[in-house]
């Protein structure tokens, strides 16, 4: 089978990053070799059945619901898990990564060959977008900040800057006192619900402040406008979303509409993307970048890149 390993030029393709950052950055931080293998004929095959076989038949966990229950659970989990022991990129990594080796890439499925292919792919296009468009910023607000590992992943790259951390569960505030004492940074952490933009008055955001969303706004559906609204009341600097855009995907592509039922089983965020367009179109808010990034786990991509600035 044809084993390759991703390079440089691969993640400028992914991120839509230049060949100076990507090689600066995965130079700074040494991910793994991230070595890969094409699928033959009969295993796509077998693969593409399963994933039609589980977003078919299986029964899955749909998101919008106001009910932080499943995080508070996940996130203690974790919060326990790292009693006694030192914060890392390891011990901080969310348990939805579940070590599936076959993978999304450039339209296709790929089989990863080291292990945690997809969670240290991902940490690597996550870097490499945090350097676009977080090296600026005074303060970073994470929202919907689950273990922290975003937070520690900035902390490591933006030492200058304030971190602050918001979820609506308390153990993820735990998680981030802990790493506040351990790495000796100001970590600061609020609860904040996403879905009704309450428990927090975000009064520590302002004009500038970066906010940051990874994986977090797919939870809120279609459910989306009080956090909008919150969002431009307050008028950061920047938000800047990572999140799976289904409106990115190509409609004539098989491999895509497949990615496409799935999300919108699950429930997946919907309708945001086009929102931020029309109001930009509007001039009521600034645009800044719309990327897919195509990458993702067995089912669908979650790395696509959306920032924008209220305008003022």
């Amino acid at each position: 089978m044809d084993e390759r390993a991703l390079t440089p030029e691969d993640f400028v393709r992914l991120a839509g990053t230049t060949p100076d950052a990507a090689r600066r950055i995965l130079d700074r931080h040494a991910p793994p070799a991230l070595r890969y293998r094409e699928l033959g004929i009969d295993e796509r095959a077998r693969i593409e059945a399963e994933v039609e076989d589980v977003i078919g038949n299986c029964s899955l966990r749909t998101v919008g619901g106001d009910d932080p229950r499943v995080w508070d659970e996940g996130w203690r989990e974790v919060a326990d898990r790292l009693r006694g022991r030192s914060i890392t990129i390891e011990s901080v990594r969310p348990q939805y990564f579940r070590g599936e080796p076959v993978c999304r890439l450039e339209g296709r499925y790929v089989r990863g060959l080291t292990d945690g292919f997809e969670y240290d792919v991902g940490l690597a296009l996550r870097r490499l977008i945090f350097e676009e468009f977080l090296s600026e910023a005074s303060t970073i607000v994470e929202l919907g900040c689950g273990t922290g590992i975003n937070l520690l992943l900035m902390a490591e790259q933006f030492p200058q800057a304030r971190l602050i951390g918001c979820d609506w569960a308390q153990p993820s505030c735990d998680i981030l006192d802990e790493m506040a004492r351990q790495t000796g940074r100001p970590i600061g952490a609020h609860i904040f619900n996403m879905l009704t933009a309450s428990g927090w008055d975000g009064a520590e955001i302002d004009a500038r402040t970066a906010v940051v969303t990874v994986h977090a706004m797919e939870q809120l559906g279609s459910r989306w406008q009080a956090f909008t609204d919150f969002l431009c009341r307050r008028g950061p600097a920047l938000c800047l979303h990572i999140e799976p855009l289904v409106e990115l995907y190509d409609a004539d592509s098989d491999f895509d509409e497949c990615a496409c039922r799935y999300h919108r089983k699950r429930n997946y965020l919907a309708g945001f993307y086009p929102y931020i367009v029309g109001r930009a179109r509007k001039g009521e808010i600034t645009l800044l970048a719309a990327r897919r990034v195509h990458f993702g786990g067995l089912y669908h991509e979650a790395y696509s890149i959306l920032a924008w600035r209220p305008s003022r």
